[in-house]
């Protein structure tokens, strides 16, 4: 059993894990900013101060031989923001063993400007390389580029060309497609990727697996007023092709499959593994 004051882990691109001394898994804490911890004490105590502080000084006790290190807190989002990359590559990395890197994936956290970029990039870089896709949009938050990604990914080609005595190349440049797609959901997937979603199924792009999207799905509008004030009120619904609404009906799942609160602590993803198994038989 991992003690409280017992590193169990550095995640990864953190302060801690800078340097070639760096904290390692195993180490234990026996001060923090000069202060000698206390076992029975809550751990987080050490950490909280009324004052800003730019750096902290921890010291550690790694099999016999103590030493310290100063570090540069960082915020909880940003910290959050680190455990969900990590979550991402685990990912990646789950996909890419257990189909030898047949599948790509591909996460898209909102569905804002800029993960739309980087969907584009990773997309481009990997659909030449990759035999199939499996596009992710669990605990995605929303925002407002659901066309772009459905028009991207509804692609496919219509001829080849080719350059004198080169070789054939399809168009357009990439047609995800042309290849098998899975999409992943589940009940944290709100607002702009339930959009990205019913029109994923709508357009028959591929199976969907997990859980029915969140049901918060609403455009709002806004305008000022003449003391300056600025207001926004809810003013563009959301349908499916056969009327329902979507903030009420949600997007249904092909498949349906729900990562438990245990499957979470033991690092389980039913959903993933069901993904992967569904394209590898598709493969096939």
């Amino acid at each position: 059993m991992i003690q409280p004051f017992t590193v169990e882990r550095v995640v990864k691109n953190s302060p801690a894990s800078k340097g070639d001394k760096g904290i390692k898994a195993g180490d234990e804490l026996i001060a923090a900013n000069g202060i000698e911890v206390d076992a029975k004490r809550n751990r987080e105590s050490y950490f909280i101060s009324p004052l800003s502080k730019d750096e902290i000084e921890l010291k550690f006790n790694r099999s016999g031989d103590e030493y310290s290190i100063k570090l540069k807190p960082i915020s909880s989002n940003a910290f959050e923001t680190l455990l969900y990359d990590e979550w991402m590559d685990r990912n990646q990395k789950i996909v890419d063993e257990k189909s030898d890197k047949r599948i790509a994936y591909i996460h898209m956290k909102n569905m804002g400007q800029g993960e739309l970029n980087r969907f584009k990039k990773e997309i481009a870089n990997e659909w030449h390389y990759r035999d199939a896709l499996i596009f992710d949009l669990r605990y995605n938050r929303g925002g407002n580029v659901h066309d772009e990604v459905i028009q991207i990914l509804s692609q496919r080609s219509y001829l080849q060309w080719k350059y004198r005595n080169g070789e054939l190349t399809p168009q357009p440049n990439f047609a995800p497609s042309d290849k098998p797609i899975v999409l992943l959901i589940n009940e944290q997937s709100l607002s702009d990727a339930e959009m990205t979603a019913e029109g994923f199924k709508a357009l028959e792009l591929g199976k969907i697996i997990g859980n029915e999207t969140y049901r918060w799905i609403i455009f709002t509008s806004g305008t000022s007023l003449l003391d300056g004030t600025y207001f926004r009120l809810p003013s563009w619904g959301c349908y499916t092709l056969d009327g329902e609404n979507i903030e009420q009906v949600g997007v249904a799942p092909d498949i349906f499959i729900i990562n438990t609160f245990k499957d979470r602590l033991e690092n389980n993803d039913p959903q993933l593994d069901k993904a992967i198994e569904e394209i590898m038989n598709e493969l096939k």
